[in-house]
Formats: C-alpha cells, sequence, structure tokens
C-alpha cells in the first residue's frame, strides 16, 4: 500500500511546495513510486515548481471525481522516472467534503509506493482533506520565530488528530547559526516539540532555479544531496532500515559543530 505523506504549516512562505516537489523526485530518483498531488486549490505551485504548467491538461479534481482517468490527469517527467504530478484546479466548482474526498484520493493511489501531498499554509478544507488520508505528517519550518510558532501549532494540531508528525528544517543557514546569529536546530525541536526527519540548507541557486522549473539535481544545488538523505530517511523508515546521518555529505556544513546548536 501506498505510505501517504502530508507536507504542511500553518505558517505560509516556509517552502513547502518546494520541499514537496524535490522529496518526491529524490523518492523517485531512489527507485519508487511516487504520486505529487497539490492540495494548495487558492494558489496551487506545483506545476510552476517542476516545470510542467505546459502539459498539464487535467487536475487532481478531474481525477477524483472520475472525469478523467489516473493516467490523462497526472503529468509524468521523462527525465524522472516513477515521478507522476496531479496539479492542483485553477478553480475548484467541485463540493469538497473532506472524508469523502479523502476517500477519492485513497482510490488513487493504488500502485504507489509514496504519496506527497502538498498542502496551503492554512487550517483549510484541503488542509483536513490531507488529515483525513494521510499516514504521517511532515512539519515544515524556517529559522523565522513566526515559522517555528506555526510549525509548533501545527505539530499539536496533527498530534491531537492522532497523525504522527516529523519536522523538516528549511532554509537552514548553518553559517549564521554557528555564529549565534540564528536559531539552531536544537532550539527549533524543542520549540516544536517535534522529532527531526530533515535539514535542507539555504540554497540561493535552488531559489532563482525553482521560478524557471528546475529542480535540486546535480552538484550545482548545495540542498540536491540534504534533499536525498531525506528521502533515504523516508525510505528507511518504511522499511526499518539504517538512518542516513543529518547533513550526511552536504558540502559546506560542518556537521558537528551546527548539531550541537
Amino acid at each position: 500500500m501506498a505510505r501517504i505523506i502530508l507536507v504542511t504549516s500553518f505558517k505560509g512562505g516556509v517552502g513547502k511546495s518546494t520541499v514537496s516537489a524535490n522529496l518526491a523526485a529524490k523518492l523517485a530518483r531512489a527507485g519508487k513510486k511516487v504520486l505529487l498531488c497539490d492540495l494548495d486549490f487558492d494558489l496551487g505551485t506545483l506545476d510552476l515548481i517542476t516545470g510542467s504548467e505546459d502539459r498539464m491538461l487535467f487536475d487532481i479534481c478531474d481525477a477524483a471525481f472520475g472525469r478523467r482517468e489516473l493516467d490523462d490527469c497526472a503529468v509524468t517527467f521523462p527525465s524522472i522516472p516513477g515521478l507522476y504530478l496531479l496539479g492542483a484546479p485553477f478553480r475548484c466548482d467541485d463540493e469538497i467534503v473532506p472524508e469523502d474526498f479523502a476517500e477519492r484520493i485513497r482510490s488513487l493511489c493504488g500502485g504507489f509506493d509514496f504519496v506527497i501531498l502538498d498542502t496551503p499554509g492554512a487550517d483549510s478544507v484541503t488542509l483536513a482533506v490531507a488529515r483525513s488520508c494521510a499516514d504521517e505528517a511532515v512539519v515544515v519550518a524556517t529559522h523565522n520565530p513566526a515559522s517555528v510558532r506555526g510549525a509548533e501549532k501545527t505539530a499539536q494540531m496533527l498530534r491531537d488528530k492522532g497523525i504522527g508528525c516529523r519536522l523538516l528544517i528549511n532554509c537552514f543557514d548553518a553559517r549564521s547559526v554557528s555564529e549565534d546569529k540564528r536559531t539552531g536546530m536544537l532550539s527549533m525541536i524543542d520549540a516544536t516539540k517535534t522529532p527531526l526527519l530533515g535539514v535542507i540548507p539555504y540554497d540561493r541557486a535552488l531559489m532563482f532555479a525553482q521560478e524557471k522549473g528546475v529542480l535540486a539535481e546535480g552538484d550545482a544545488f548545495i540542498s540536491s544531496k540534504a534533499f536525498e538523505n531525506t528521502a533515504q530517511r523516508l525510505i528507511a523508515g518504511r522499511s526499518g532500515g539504517r538512518q542516513v546521518p543529518i547533513l550526511s555529505g552536504v558540502r559546506g556544513v560542518r556537521r558537528k559543530k551546527v548539531l550541537t546548536k
């Protein structure tokens, strides 16, 4: 059965869609069959981030409500076999009842190893849908204090709903942490009361690349290895395999120094 993972935070602007797209790509690179779903019905951007906006003829609602077959709606990526995208509708005229829509999403998951649900930065109807069908959640936060508070509230809400969650720190600036200018990862773990899944370093190259629909692939992106590590930790969590150390092999980061902060 597919493992359905919700990527979320009440705070907008923390990079949930960037995380969702790149994690899905790394899982597919690892040989998994992955369905990436855009549940931000107000401002879905996964088609832009993945460079597939010109190829998305149908959306997740067309697939969920049976207007089109999944194969017609899911965008594929010749350069990343195993990755499939169901984009958000430009305008949703369907009545979205969380429990019903969650069952419809589950019905689309057969044959996939992982399903990644990208959600908006609010406690929305589509977040309720994702909560209803997710097996676990990844809560995204940055150094920003408002982001950390948002992650804390999000994680508490998920735990109250019986959903296990882990923290992913995005745009981590190791240099500023080592200079005691920004909050370190241990403080963020303590503040959010949430175990750590992964750390993605700040990547200026990715910031510009995703505007052109390019994902973090190759040595040009400092975040590429970190996304790969995080994907491997998700795989290990499912298979019971060995966990990859946080920030292992990420160039330019002195792991021992930032882990003590």
